[in-house]
């Protein structure tokens, strides 16, 4: 139970970590604005005032710590859709996807960019969900919301073919190809939140993607736990697909499992059932490890459990 407690807490702090580096990289346009006009704190104070100015000392501190500020703040930057940190690039795979079925090939650095993504989608399966995607965090606390008006109210849990998000896949990448890429940032919820963020700090203004996300979080609130990344994010569902083999997974002792129990099912926001062997979808997140009475399961290398198989009941037969 106490490394169920861990996972969840290091899920937690990561994804504020990555809500933290978005608003960064947002204001690192206001940066690279001010340095390129005035490229002195005393003359941003003039224009832009005291606060501006301790942003921009403060930026232009940190920045030289990895070298000349100006060129560190060119070779990081982006958003969701591909992202560049410390000069490392990071590409969407639903993005991969949408650049190449509209313009037939990928720019070398864009393709590099899938390698980190991939790799973790391969080794440890959906965790992108659980501690990077930032608006997996803002769905954990409406879950939790659920929870706590749940005696008051009653919330259904819907439950739709999971072939539903691969359809919005296939569709989203034919508005793309019909339309443009930006139509993204209507159906992925990262992109929704890195948008709204994007556009709130670096240019004061609310975006279209603003009213996406308000869906979103409706349809978790009204329909079901984690509805959206369960039954809608494509993005989900595709490193789900990826990650179906992934080494380093959710692993159950056999021997101390109780029949009876239901508990990891339960709980499991992605509603994967560890008490069947079932790791599909499994995005390490730790809560089935904090609810499971014999502490039977972990995390750890695939390995082959004997299939779980329910106790028959036998009567005796009549003379």
């Amino acid at each position: 139970m106490k490394s169920g407690r861990l996972l969840l807490a290091i899920s937690i702090i990561s994804r504020i970590g990555v809500v933290t580096i978005l608003c960064a990289l947002a204001l690192l346009t206001h940066y690279h604005n001010l340095k390129t006009a005035y490229n002195h704190p005393r003359l941003v104070e003039l224009s832009s005032g005291k606060t501006a100015r301790f942003l921009y000392q403060s930026s232009d501190d940190f920045l030289s710590l990895f070298g000349d500020p100006q060129q560190v703040a060119r070779k990081s930057g982006g958003m969701t859709w591909s992202i560049r940190l410390a000069g490392i690039p990071f590409t969407d795979p639903v993005a991969a996807l949408s650049v190449l079925a509209k313009n037939r090939r990928w720019e070398l650095g864009f393709a590099l960019g899938l390698i980190v993504p991939l790799s973790l989608a391969f080794i440890f399966g959906r965790v992108f969900c659980s501690y990077i995607c930032p608006a997996s965090l803002l769905f954990f606390s409406i879950s939790r919301l659920r929870k706590l008006l749940s005696p008051i109210f009653f919330f259904p849990d819907l439950k739709i073919n999971r072939g539903f998000s691969w359809g919005i896949l296939v569709g989203g990448l034919s508005l793309a190809v019909w339309y443009s890429h930006g139509i993204w940032i209507l159906i992925l919820p990262y992109f929704a939140i890195g948008q709204t963020i994007y556009a709130g700090i670096a240019s004061g203004t609310l975006s279209i993607a603003l009213g996406s996300l308000v869906l979103f979080c409706s349809l978790d609130l009204f329909l079901g736990k984690q509805f959206t990344c369960r039954y809608v994010c494509p993005t989900g569902r595709l490193l789900g697909f990826i990650g179906r083999k992934s080494p380093i997974t959710i692993q159950r002792d056999s021997s101390a499992c109780l029949d009876s129990c239901q508990s990891c099912i339960d709980v499991c926001p992605m509603k994967v059932q560890p008490k069947y062997d079932q790791s599909i979808d499994c995005s390490i997140c730790g809560e089935c490890l904090t609810v499971c009475p014999p502490q039977c399961l972990s995390i750890g290398l695939r390995k082959k459990n004997k299939p779980f198989t329910t106790p028959v009941a036998h009567s005796k037969s009549s003379a």
